[in-house]
C-alpha cells in the first residue's frame, strides 16, 4: 500500500519532507508496509503482530497478506507458534488471529496463548470504544477470548528471559515494543511507536491517529534513545521491507540506517 507523504502525519506537508525523499517511492509516495515478526527463545516460537489476514481489501494492496505463506517458506507452521505477542489491537496488528467465516471464525494459531497487556484490552472494552471497533474486535479478539487462549499481562511482562515488554503509550493507551537480548546484543520490535524511518530524524511528526501524540512523541524519543545506545537492531513493522536497520546520528542528526 502507498501513502500520500502529505497527509500522513498531523501537520505535516509535503514541502517538509524536501529532506527525505529517500524515504518516498519513485512515485514520491509513502510504501506502508504491514509486517510481522518470529522469535525463538528458550525454545519457544513467538509470533509479534498478525498483520492485515485474510479479511484485508484487495484493492488498497499491492500485494496479498501472505503471513502464513510466508511462514511456510520459513519452514514455520501455524501449529508451531506458542505465543501470540501483541503491540496493540488495531486491525492491521491482528488480522490473522483468525480465519474463517462469520459466526465460524477459527484460531490461525490453535496452539499458541495470545498475549495482551491489561491497559490495551481495557481500552478496547470499554464502552466509548468496543462500538466503534466491533466488527474487527468481534472477527479477530472475542473468539480468542471464548476460546480462553487470551493471557492479560502487565507493563512488567517478560515472554521469556530474552524477550520482554516496553511500555511506549500514546499511539494506544496500552501500546507496548518488545525487547530482545542475547548476550551483548539487542533489538526492538517498534510496533506503532514508531510508523516510519524519517521519525528517526523527526520524532515530533506523528501520525493524526496517535490518540495521544504528546506521549507517543514521548515514548517515541525513549526508544530511539534507547536502542541508539543499545546499538540495537530495530525491526519496524511498517517500515520498507527489509525492516530491519539501526539508529545511527549523521553530521548530529539521527537517521535510520537498513540492514545490507
Amino acid at each position: 500500500m502507498t501513502r500520500d507523504p502529505g497527509t500522513f502525519f498531523a501537520g505535516v506537508g509535503s514541502d517538509a519532507w524536501a529532506p527525505y525523499r529517500e524515504w518516498l517511492d519513485n512515485d514520491g509516495l509513502l510504501v506502508q508496509n504491514y509486517g510481522s515478526f518470529i522469535i525463538r527463545s528458550e525454545g519457544k516460537t513467538m509470533l509479534v503482530d498478525t498483520g492485515l489476514g485474510e479479511a484485508a481489501d484487495p484493492s488498497v494492496l499491492k500485494q496479498p497478506p501472505s503471513l502464513l505463506v510466508n511462514m511456510e517458506r520459513a519452514g514455520i507452521l501455524a501449529t508451531d507458534i506458542d505465543l501470540v505477542l501483541f503491540t496493540h489491537l488495531h486491525w492491521d496488528h491482528t488480522g490473522w488471529n483468525t480465519v474463517g467465516a462469520e459466526g465460524a471464525w477459527q484460531l490461525t494459531f490453535p496452539n499458541a496463548r495470545y498475549v495482551i497487556q491489561q491497559k490495551e484490552l481495557d481500552y478496547w472494552m470499554s464502552p466509548g470504544e468496543k462500538p466503534a471497533n466491533g466488527p474487527e474486535f468481534d472477527r479477530v479478539v472475542a473468539p480468542v477470548m471464548a476460546a480462553d487462549r487470551l493471557e492479560v499481562v502487565g507493563d512488567d511482562y517478560r515472554a521469556s528471559g530474552e524477550v520482554s515488554a516496553v511500555p511506549t503509550p500514546g499511539h494506544t493507551p496500552g501500546h507496548v515494543s518488545f525487547r530482545i537480548a542475547s548476550g551483548t546484543e539487542s533489538a526492538f520490535i517498534l510496533g506503532d511507536s514508531v510508523h516510519k524511518p524519517v521519525q528517526l530524524s523527526e520524532p515530533g511528526w506523528y501520525p493524526g491517529f496517535d490518540l495521544d501524540p504528546v506521549e507517543s512523541t514521548r515514548s517515541r524519543r525513549m526508544i530511539l534513545d534507547r536502542a541508539e545506545r543499545e546499538n540495537a537492531l530495530l525491526a519496524g513493522g511498517h517500515f520498507e521491507f527489509p525492516s530491519l536497520g539501526y539508529a545511527i546520528t549523521v553530521d548530529g542528526k539521527r537517521t535510520f540506517r537498513y540492514v545490507t
